[in-house]
């Protein structure tokens, strides 16, 4: 994790999830940020345990499984988000089919294989995206109000133009609601020593013996001068869940080259 997540934060970025579902999210809301008070707003979330977990439903001796259901899908997200060491969920006692999968096939499988895999730092960029996208809104609607007084609808150019850039703008908005929605972030625990988003992968081309490193982060993180570079890039496909000391053939434009994986790190 990039850096520490508070309980406020973790709540901040449950609530911008549910932000689609307000009357939903206002139901929801109570009983997490009991849970959440309880456990102190301003701790790491990632100090949470199983058994503040079971304190918290032991105090609530009268709650069914759909009063625990909220609760179920905020521990559900922070796990799937890596906020949580572990998944707290079991703790809850709902049942095995109660979910709260972490990173990678287990999560992606939870959300019904629309798993978006990318670091924090790159969901708090497409967080600030979707914000600024959505500022947008009242700008592109007062040049569509513009362009629709002029009555003449047959050959009105700005009311065209105001129409497709209307459409764009949430076309682009739901591509990053979606995005947001289903994003995953894998931990260490879940790559157990793989090369996966977030990974700083070390390797040497075995035609020339030079050594390269990079840092592997979704398409929408991409960074050369950073040294970060797509999963879905020939590079990052070639390494994609490999370890240390395998050798990968990466086919690039020019042709095949082989690399030998040095390191691997998170």
């Amino acid at each position: 994790m990039a850096e520490p997540v508070t309980a406020s934060d973790a709540l901040a970025h449950f609530e911008g999830f549910m932000a689609s579902e307000a009357e939903k999210l206002r139901d929801e809301l109570p009983v997490i940020r009991e849970f959440l008070e309880s456990f102190g707003m301003d701790r790491n979330i990632i100090d949470l345990s199983g058994d503040d977990v079971v304190e918290f439903v032991r105090d609530q001796s009268s709650a069914t499984p759909a009063d625990l259901e909220p609760l179920r899908a905020f521990l559900a997200y922070c796990s799937r988000l890596a906020f949580t060491e572990t998944n707290l969920v079991p703790f809850l006692q709902l049942g095995p089919a109660a979910g709260g999968a972490r990173g990678g096939q287990g999560a992606n499988a939870e959300l019904g294989g629309e798993g978006f895999f990318v670091t924090l730092d790159g969901l708090k960029r497409l967080e600030a995206q979707l914000l600024a996208e959505k500022a947008k809104r009242p700008m592109v609607a007062d040049k569509l109000r513009e362009a629709m007084a002029d009555k003449d609808f047959r050959e009105n150019a700005p009311l065209d133009a105001a129409r497709d850039e209307q459409a764009h703008l949430e076309m682009r908005i739901r591509d990053l609601e979606h995005k947001i929605r289903n994003a995953v972030i894998i931990d260490q625990e879940t790559k157990a020593g793989r090369a996966n988003v977030g990974s700083v992968v070390r390797v040497m081309n075995l035609a020339t013996n030079k050594e390269q490193e990079f840092t592997l982060v979704s398409p929408t993180e991409v960074d050369p001068k950073a040294g970060k570079i797509s999963i879905q890039s020939p590079v990052g496909v070639a390494v994609m869940n490999k370890i240390a000391g395998d050798e990968v053939t990466v086919k690039a434009p020019s042709g095949s080259v082989q690399f030998k994986i040095v390191e691997i790190i998170g």
